[in-house]
């Protein structure tokens, strides 16, 4: 028979004979190999010279030789298994073959060193390795039931696959080969700019004071990046039925060792010029609209961009040539991105402004690749141990024509073919992909980069809560904790569906993890679905942005202006984000640790509904009028609540509503006009008045105790390194303040007040408000910078 090569002639004798001599079915087998022994006598040799590497088998390795003949059975490699009970999961572990038929397997399992062959590159060979790296490599052979495993075993070493290229072309419909290996995973995301631009303006804003940013882009412009990160992966290519194989690429128990390591992710553009083709829009933002003034002078078009204008200023001011009008003008531009306005009257102004043009085009790329890199870390620590990265089905050709780089750790050439040519998408079977059962990645939200099914946002209610822990070959762990929670509030209108993500994860691995491990996070959505606005919704809209401190009073005139001429014409979509992550955090826990009524009671009257009356038709307006009511309704819920509901009956809420608007100075003057409705309970006149919203968001002091309670849990977790379980309890507490739309404006109202008093102030804090015209498909995203630029 043919063997691989000369140097393992020996091996189907003396490893046969260590086999059991009965059928499949009758026995489970795992028969151990000490490797330094066969390389002693020469049946395994030392150096296996192969295409285009070199295996090493390890003195110190175990070889084996294993059989799975029946449900239950259990391979640490999953790739033989049981079906899942829910194979529509994204990502769950499949395996490629299942248990339960009239057949089973047998697996030849080795370990060895690689080394790259003469002219040869493998990527996953880092300079860390010496040029040489540890793998496990596994070959399952199917049988049937009553084939005799001796004589299954000697025919089957008689022709041992090693994962070369030509080796696949020997599998037999229900045979797979397994590669596992530590190195550098890289694979390729296709992304959307408008995504990338949702949660991250603060760091692009090279302004002064507090300036509006309005970010225009298009919804359909994409960026390709290449996404690396260095972890242990496992290869598979089984073959399901004559003529396919198909290709599984997933996560496996780690061997890092270097407990301080960390996670890793590199991005680089796939094309190098993806950053300067969104440099204009960023750069428009910045300018402000101010420019736009003298579109169609200066030689510009009457459609000209702010930097087209800026370019003509300067270019004219280089030569000393500007009136006093566009001196004026361009003043005010140097002056809101920080240069020297008296820059207007030098001839060097040219030289700045193509200075600060490079530095907003380097901090773009930096802030795009950190945001890609976050991203992709969040997701792939909540990939559980043995999760999928890629499944997919192709013919034979295709599995050799990639073989070389997916043994590398390397997806992207694989992924780029996947989406090359229509012809290459109708032939391939796409099982799996980060997550989803699509190239295309869903929209991104928060934290992520859209790689998992966003499912919180698929139901009227939802709620996740789940441990993700992956375990190294030292028994040291790494966690990472999803707090989720989804709702769709009718009450909000359009408006009504939002999502709270509470992060908690650890870069490194821990003998025993504890919570000051962790690095924390808190992102809070409000999503308006399309629709054609009108000018009151769209007014509700932009209120929830002041009420979070995203937009000030000023700003929110300003994007009114800038969206009314598109009310009522097409479909658009709004998005409200909040986003905080560990620094700021952390910084924020300990202002909450004891219940500051006042506090609270501020935040619920800025949550208080908006309508076109003057006392609600401002944020601040609503906290003049309403804070004294919530204190003195929460007060009286302390000494005197119902036991069983915490409230306070709805025509006592009546009664302290008039008793302010008829006794104290400020709320009886800003609130005259809401005296007749406020003064009495009515069961069925919507959700307006002081009283209908404490009747319908019910537990208000209730749900302040437990976030409170909730805050204090955590600080105590990190400051006394307590167990990571405490998470749980904390998530439980903190989600009473967001599982109503009214609480969630008020926990949004209540983090930014807060965050007020973190080192870094609100610049510490993500806050977009994202508006897409869905026809046009262009997206403007509004931030207000408060000083955050330097």
């Amino acid at each position: 028979m043919k063997v691989v090569n000369k140097l393992l002639a020996k091996l189907p004798d003396e490893v046969a004979r260590q086999v059991p001599d009965v059928k499949l079915l009758d026995q489970d087998i795992k028969v151990s190999l000490a490797q330094g022994t066969f390389t002693t006598e020469n049946i395994l040799p030392p150096k296996l010279n192969l295409t285009d590497f070199t295996l090493s088998f390890e003195a110190g390795g175990e070889a084996s030789v294993r059989n799975f003949n029946s449900p239950g059975d259990v391979d640490e490699n999953h790739v033989v298994g049981e079906a899942t009970q829910d194979e529509a999961t994204p990502g769950a572990p499949r395996p490629q073959l299942l248990l339960g038929g009239d057949q089973g397997w047998m697996r030849y399992q080795v370990t060895a060193r690689v080394k790259s062959a003469a002219g040869v590159n493998l990527a996953f060979l880092s300079a860390g390795t010496g040029g040489e790296l540890s793998v496990t490599l596994s070959d399952y052979r199917a049988h049937p039931l009553a084939r005799n495993m001796r004589e299954a075993a000697k025919m089957d070493l008689a022709d041992l696959r090693l994962m070369q290229v030509t080796d696949l072309a020997k599998l037999a419909t229900g045979d797979a080969l397994a590669w596992q290996a530590r190195g550098h995973i890289q694979t390729r995301l296709e992304l959307n700019w408008a995504d990338l631009f949702t949660s991250n303006l603060g760091r692009l804003a090279f302004v002064r004071g507090s300036e509006l940013l309005a970010l225009k882009t298009d919804v359909k412009a994409g960026v390709s990046a290449k996404v690396g990160i260095t972890d242990d992966y496992q290869l598979t290519f089984s073959r399901p039925r004559p003529g396919r194989i198909s290709i599984a690429m997933r996560k496996a128990k780690s061997h890092e060792a270097t407990l301080g390591a960390g996670v890793g992710v590199t991005v680089e553009f796939v094309d190098v010029g993806a950053v300067k083709a969104q440099l204009g829009h960023v750069l428009d933002a910045l300018l402000g609209p101010a420019l736009l003034e003298l579109a169609g002078k200066l030689g510009t078009p009457a459609n000209a961009s702010a930097v087209q204008v800026m370019d003509a200023l300067v270019d004219k001011a280089s030569k000393l040539k500007l009136d006093e009008l566009q001196k004026k003008v361009l003043r005010a531009a140097l002056d809101r991105i920080g240069l020297d306005p008296n820059l207007a009257e030098l001839s060097n102004v040219k030289a700045a402004w193509d200075d600060f043009k490079k530095k907003v085009e380097g901090k773009l790329d930096e802030v795009v690749k950190t945001q890609i890199a976050s991203g992709f870390q969040h997701e792939y620590l909540r990939l559980s141990e043995s999760s999928t990265l890629l499944e997919v089905v192709v013919d034979d050709a295709t599995a050799m024509r990639f073989h070389g780089s997916l043994i590398k750790g390397n997806l992207v050439d694989l992924l780029k073919w996947m989406r090359e040519l229509p012809e290459n998408q109708k032939s391939f079977e796409l099982k799996n992909y980060l997550h989803t059962a699509s190239l295309t990645r869903q929209q991104a939200y928060g934290f992520s980069l859209g790689l998992g099914s966003f499912e919180v946002l698929k139901a009227q209610s939802s709620r996740k809560e789940t441990w993700v822990t992956q375990e190294n070959f030292q028994g040291a762990r790494r966690q990472a904790f999803v707090g989720r929670r989804g709702y769709e509030d009718k009450l909000l209108g359009n408006r009504g569906q939002w999502v709270v993500d509470l992060k908690a994860d650890m870069e490194r691995f821990s003998p025993t993890p504890v919570a000051s491990d962790f690095r924390y996070g808190l992102h809070l959505m409000l999503w308006g679905r399309q629709k054609k606005m009108s000018r009151k919704e769209f007014q509700a809209a932009i209120d929830d942005a002041v009420v979070w401190g995203v937009l000030d009073a000023a700003d929110a005139v300003a994007v009114m202006g800038t969206i009314q001429g598109d009310l009522g014409k097409e479909p658009i979509e709004t998005r409200l984000e909040l986003k905080m992550a560990d620094d700021t955090f952390r910084a924020l826990v300990p202002k909450v640790q004891e219940l500051d009524v006042g506090l609270f009671s501020r935040a619920l009257a800025r949550a208080m509904p908006w309508s076109e009356q003057t006392p609600r038709a401002s944020a601040e307006f609503r906290r003049a009028v309403y804070a004294p009511m919530w204190e003195a309704y929460l007060r009286e819920v302390q000494q005197k609540g119902s036991l069983m509901s915490g409230d306070l009956a709805p025509t006592r809420a009546a009664q302290i509503a008039e008793h302010f608007l008829r006794n104290d100075p400020t709320v009886k003057e800003l609130g005259k006009d809401l005296l007749l409705i406020e003064s009495e309970w009515r069961p069925d006149a919507g959700s307006f008045t002081f009283a209908q919203v404490t009747e319908k968001n019910r537990g208000t002091l209730a749900k302040c105790q437990a976030f409170v309670s909730g805050m204090v849990r955590l600080r105590r977790a990190i400051d006394e390194r307590k167990a990571p379980d405490e998470l749980r309890t904390v998530f439980g507490e903190l989600e009473g303040m967001w599982n109503t739309g009214f609480h969630l404006r008020a926990a949004g109202s209540l983090l930014s007040e807060l965050s007020r008093a973190t080192p870094l102030g609100l610049a510490g804090v993500e806050r977009t408000f994202s508006v897409t015209m869905a026809d046009r498909g262009e997206q403007l995203v509004f931030s207000t910078t408060r000083g955050t630029g330097s």
